[in-house]
């Protein structure tokens, strides 16, 4: 199944950009894709909107970044050559390494609480899609869901025991919530209304409490808290237009999400109860299905 809204557009900065990356681990810094110079590539900035660093340049599509619990790697998406493959590189952008290879899709790494596994989602050849997990050095890759659904978009809990996962495997025509062992045991589903637009991509909250996601609101996709036994649920934002990829910050006092209308587009941080909303960078025609926001731990 292929979800709406993946169409692929370009970004246009309005933070200056450093030539050359000068990055140190302690700061916090948060990654988005842009696409102003024509592939879409990986920067990383400070959540006041200063210092924005262009990580990647190579050729192709440089998407879904996330960054590793000691916050020394990024992994990410790599589109190119008409396939899309999981890659982890350095967090100042350099020594890019490929962990999958294939002639199918893996996009959407999430790395474990240790840093030990990599969950991701791979497309199989009855045109499904399932989550798997891997080694962080890209060894035994595992397929953890196998139905002709669309698993996807793997958030793990904060004990490593739980990953949550989008899916249609509700047979509703839309995308929901499940949450499953992290060997892909007892999946359970924790949402029981559609998401027919995607999107949805879970965020797990530091304290293991709460998942933030993406779903409908009136005449648009926000942002939305639910606990992880699907109680509770709470819409935090009326942006309008188009809102997804929220990422929490390591201490889950901010979160961090997407903001896109297909005319111009941000980077945004709230408060985890949806109020306090600022503009970090302010975007033009942003990605859409791939521009994942990342935290650094």
């Amino acid at each position: 199944m292929i979800r709406s809204l993946t169409v692929l557009l370009a970004f246009t900065l309005s933070a200056p950009l450093l030539a050359a990356p000068a990055l140190k681990l302690a700061d916090t810094r948060l990654l988005y894709i842009s696409g102003d110079d024509g592939d879409r590539q990986i920067y990383s900035v400070k959540p006041d909107g200063t210092d924005a660093v262009k990580l990647t340049s190579d050729a192709g599509n440089h998407l879904f970044p996330a960054y590793s619990p000691d916050g020394k790697k990024i992994a990410f998406s790599l589109e190119k050559d008409g396939t899309q493959q999981v890659w982890v590189m350095d967090a100042d952008g350099k020594n890019g390494k490929a962990l999958t290879k294939g002639p199918g899709l893996c996009r959407g790494p999430a790395w474990s609480p240790d840093g030990k596994k990599i969950a991701y989602t791979g497309s199989t050849d009855q045109g499904a899609w399932n989550v798997w997990v891997m080694d962080a050095d890209g060894g035994n890759a595992t397929n953890l869901t196998s139905a002709l659904s669309y698993d996807a978009d793997p958030s793990w809990s904060p004990d490593g025991k739980q990953i949550c996962i989008t899916s249609t495997r509700a047979g509703g025509g839309g995308f929901r919530l499940f949450v499953m062992d992290a060997d892909g045991k007892n999946i359970k589903g924790i949402t029981d209304d559609d998401n027919p637009n995607g999107l949805v991509y879970p965020a797990w909250s530091p304290d293991g409490k709460k998942i933030a996601y993406a779903h409908p609101g009136a005449a648009s996709l926000e942002i939305f808290i639910v606990d992880v036994d699907g109680k509770n649920r709470k819409q935090l934002t009326s942006e309008g237009a188009s809102n997804s990829y929220p990422a929490w910050s390591k201490d889950g006092k901010k979160l961090a999400f997407s903001h896109f209308d297909g005319a111009k587009s941000a980077l945004k941080i709230m408060d985890p109860d949806g109020t306090n909303v600022k503009t970090v960078v302010t975007l033009e025609k942003t990605v859409a299905e791939g521009g994942r926001v990342g935290w650094r731990p």
